[in-house]
């Protein structure tokens, strides 16, 4: 890759004024991880939804349709412009909103992550923001594609991961596109992002396999020619020219960043998410906070990136910076982790196996911050009853912690998230996770590897389902009693009187009540025995 200045003035984040026509995830962050550099050599793609609303999201698998001609998806939210269908579509598994929350919200279904037999895995759903002139000179198509109608779309017909980034990029070219946005494709092979401008620009880049991406809700992408393959919107360059807006940089070549977003949409909001991203991985590269730094789309982390890693990451919440709300009590920071986020996925591709068993959506129903990431592998048959519960439309609005993982996540951050409540509930519900992931990860792992081995296909999927399935069972019935417990123990503690008193007068002190953070009697190795690999 080309040597950068660090220094150039490009500002690439989200404008405060909102120019989308679809509510689209406002407050999204993205990861990438090349096989090179992740501790165990998968890919992982790593994306948050985050929005604020109680829109509830569960798990399915779409079954493989073999030669049926004649069907169509819809493009845009509201269903009215189809696309076809070839008459062979695989099998996927997604993440789609339950029937409650599309009865509120009135939009797609919105699948967000998939990955499909083949190994092909795809995120979009990261909001991003051109400037004015880019959004004249092609405005966004009103009936065009959309982030809740793209993923599954593209999944469903997809062998790999080139196919699935033109499959997108013709879906742009025939319909247009309603938002501006980011998408990242993987499968065994190769990782592609794409950042999509207005109504018919975009610009698609092969990731390198020995870096890493962090961003927030901007644009990152600088010169096509860092990269080792790129497809571009044929008019990519000629409209920004014949337009008076195009910018260019070293060599003449067209300076994508300033010419589709530049100065004019910058601010903290997004950006202080990819600086933070850049300072974990690379810490002796990225310093102190600058806004108007370029931190690069692609960076080379100092160390081995593992999938816990980038669980911890998408919960970040600034900790042991200025930034941190838990921390100084500030009210105006966008972290990554945070209690908005619908749903958040890492999709961990694994490069040796066979296709069919290449792939694992790490899926965290609700916020990640004070939840848990659980496994659902390309290859399982089915999702176990908790995950794969779709709340009925007739029953939208009805918060219920009893039935649905989403609703159990979503109360748990919210008791834990403020700042007189992480310490003493947040860190212990957090580290608890954090152990069950590691043995989740380790033992998924190891039910891959010895199925595939195996040589039988079938008994695999048996296998890989088992496992996963038991997962799910133990992380919902923990997270039920996690938020029994927090719920009791912050009840009891509940007064607003905040001083403490002394213990023989009982007369109001100056000092604070000192709460001891909860204590968490779950045992994490229930993991390793449930799953039993």
């Amino acid at each position: 890759m080309k040597n950068k200045s660090i220094l150039r003035m490009v500002a690439v984040v989200f404008a405060a004024l909102f120019i989308l026509p679809s509510t689209g995830a406002l407050a999204c962050t993205g990861v990438y991880v090349g096989r090179d550099v992740s501790e165990d050599g998968t890919t992982l793609l790593a994306k948050s939804n985050d929005y604020q609303a109680v829109w509830a999201n569960y798990v399915t698998i779409t079954e493989r349709v073999e030669n049926v001609p004649g069907r169509t998806m819809p493009v845009d939210n509201a269903a009215t412009v189809f696309a076809p269908l070839p008459d062979t579509t695989y099998r996927y598994t997604s993440t789609p909103w339950m029937d409650s929350a599309t009865a509120l919200n009135g939009l797609g279904q919105d699948a967000t992550v998939c990955a499909n037999e083949c190994g092909v895995a795809m995120v979009m759903s990261i909001t991003a923001f051109s400037n004015a002139a880019a959004l004249a000179a092609d405005p966004l198509v009103e009936n065009g594609l959309t982030e809740f109608t793209a993923v599954d779309l593209v999944v469903c017909q997809s062998a790999d991961a080139r196919q699935a980034v033109e499959t997108l990029l013709g879906l742009i070219d025939a319909y247009g596109s309603s938002e501006v946005n980011i998408a990242m494709i993987a499968d065994q092979s190769e990782a592609w992002y794409v950042e999509m401008y207005n109504g018919h620009q975009y610009a698609a880049v092969k990731l390198p396999t020995d870096a890493v991406c962090v961003f927030g809700n901007e644009f990152s992408l600088q010169y096509a020619s860092d990269y080792e393959d790129a497809i571009l919107s044929p008019a990519l360059e000629s409209l920004a020219a014949e337009n008076g807006f195009a910018v260019y940089g070293d060599g003449q070549e067209l300076d994508i960043l300033a010419t589709y977003s530049g100065p004019e949409t910058a601010t903290d909001y997004s950006h202080r998410r990819t600086w933070i991203g850049h300072s974990i991985l690379a810490p002796s590269s990225y310093g102190a906070y600058d806004k108007n730094e370029l931190y690069p789309l692609c960076f080379a982390p100092e160390g081995k990136v593992s999938l816990t890693d980038v669980m911890e990451l998408m919960r970040n919440r600034f900790e042991g910076t200025e930034y941190s709300p838990d921390e100084t009590g500030r009210t105006d920071i966008r972290v990554i982790g945070t209690d908005t986020a619908l749903s958040v996925h890492i999709a961990q591709i694994y490069p040796e196996l066979p296709a069919e068993l290449s792939c694992v959506t790490w899926e965290s129903t609700g916020p990640a911050v004070y939840g848990v990431f659980v496994p659902v592998p390309n290859a399982a048959l089915s999702v176990s009853e908790p995950y794969s519960r779709s709340q009925s439309a007739e029953e939208a609005g009805i918060f219920d912690t009893a039935l649905y993982p989403y609703y159990r996540f979503k109360e748990l951050t919210t008791l834990c998230v403020e700042r007189d409540s992480y310490e003493i509930y947040g860190q212990p519900v957090r580290a608890y996770w954090r152990q069950a992931e590691a043995i989740m990860a380790q033992g998924m792992r190891e039910a891959l590897e010895n199925a595939a081995a195996s040589g039988d296909i079938d008994a695999a999927r048996q296998t890989i389902t088992a496992y996963s399935v038991a997962m799910q069972e133990q992380a919902f019935n923990d997270a039920g009693q996690l938020l029994n417990d927090v719920r009791w123990y912050k009840s009891q503690n509940s007064n607003t009187m905040k001083n403490g008193r002394n213990p023989e007068t009982h007369e109001v002190i100056d000092e604070l009540r000192q709460i001891e953070p909860l204590t968490v009697t779950l045992d994490p190795e229930a993991y390793r025995t449930a799953g039993n690999p």
